[in-house]
Formats: structure tokens, C-alpha cells, sequence
């Protein structure tokens, strides 16, 4: 013989609790969403700005701005974070809609700024005008959305350190001198 109801939840109690959790969810998601998207653009604005810093500083000490290929000592136009740039380079910068002067001979900023060249020393090691490195702690970002940082180091005029930003192409010309409004670049003007 049974002694009393069973201790539980009925099926509608589940529903409902199931219920109010979702709508929560879905009203609070956009919130969260948008915090999210702006963290990433203040961390995107800090990263080049501090790149920029030890941009100013290498030009500094060694007179030049860094503009070489560590692996080869050539001359570079653009130099980039991470440890490559990505396969998709063509669609990221240089392709149809996408921000001018940016393309051509590329070279890894870690080995300019971190240290002097990849194998050997690729900038002055003595002298007034000679590497004092590292001029930033290793190894160097990568932007917020996965893509490496450009500095375009062959411009006459305008330097950018810059992120392609959430669309993840790069829309300003390397030599504008600001971000265009219509642009999500987030990006750092070093000169």
C-alpha cells in the first residue's frame, strides 16, 4: 500500500522551468554578444597601439623603420604578426573591395622587433644607430579574430600597424590617413 505521493516534478513543471530558461537565453544573448564584439575591438586598439609604441622605439634607436626579411635581409613592404601570413593573404588584403598597398614582399615583425633577424643580425649590432631590442615581449599577437597585425613599412607617408577587424579584410589604403567610416579596420597611426 502506498503511503503518499511520490516527491518530483510533473512534466508541465519541467516545460515551464525549460521555458523561462530559454526566453532568459534569448533575451540576454544579444548583450552578451555585443560585449564580447567591443572587447575585441578595445583589445584590437590596445595591441596596435603598443606595437606602434615599439615601432617608434626600433626607429629610435636604429634610424630606419624595420623593414626587413629576417629569413633573407631583403627588403620588405609589409610586415606582419603571428608566424605566417595567412593562406587566404589575397583575399585579406589586396583583392577586389579590399584596401590598396598593403601586398607585395612580406616579412615576420617578431624578427625585426623581438629579435634581430632570424639567424644573425640583419640590423647593426654596434654603433649610434644599432639594434637595442627586443623592443617588444615575444612572441606577437595575433589580432582578436585570428589574423595577423600589418605594418606597411615601405610607405613614404603614412605608417599603420592595423587589424582587418571583425570582417576580416582589410579596407583602408596603406596610405590613408585615417580609417575610412565605412572601414572596420581597427587601426594604429604610427606616422
Amino acid at each position: 500500500m502506498r503511503e503518499g505521493r511520490e516527491k518530483g516534478f510533473t512534466l508541465i513543471e519541467v516545460v515551464v522551468v525549460v521555458a523561462v530558461i530559454a526566453i532568459l537565453a534569448a533575451v540576454l544573448t544579444p548583450y552578451i554578444t555585443k560585449y564580447i564584439d567591443d572587447s575585441k575591438i578595445a583589445k584590437a586598439r590596445n595591441e596596435a597601439q603598443v606595437i606602434g609604441g615599439a615601432l617608434t622605439n626600433f626607429y629610435k634607436d636604429v634610424g630606419q623603420w624595420p623593414n626587413r626579411n629576417p629569413a633573407t635581409g631583403a627588403v620588405t613592404t609589409v610586415l606582419y604578426t603571428g608566424t605566417a601570413i595567412p593562406t587566404s593573404y589575397a583575399n585579406f588584403v589586396g583583392g577586389a573591395g579590399v584596401g590598396t598597398g598593403w601586398g607585395g614582399a612580406a616579412g615576420n615583425l617578431d624578427n625585426n622587433l623581438v629579435v634581430n633577424g632570424n639567424s644573425g643580425n640583419i640590423y647593426p649590432a654596434a654603433g649610434d644607430l644599432k639594434w637595442k631590442g627586443p623592443y617588444a615581449a615575444a612572441p606577437l599577437p595575433l589580432d582578436p579574430w585570428g589574423r595577423p597585425y600589418l605594418v606597411n613599412v615601405a610607405a613614404t607617408g603614412t605608417i599603420w600597424v592595423i587589424s582587418a577587424g571583425p570582417n576580416l579584410r582589410i579596407n583602408t589604403n596603406a596610405t590613408d590617413n585615417v580609417v575610412p567610416s565605412t572601414a572596420d579596420d581597427i587601426g594604429f597611426r604610427v606616422r
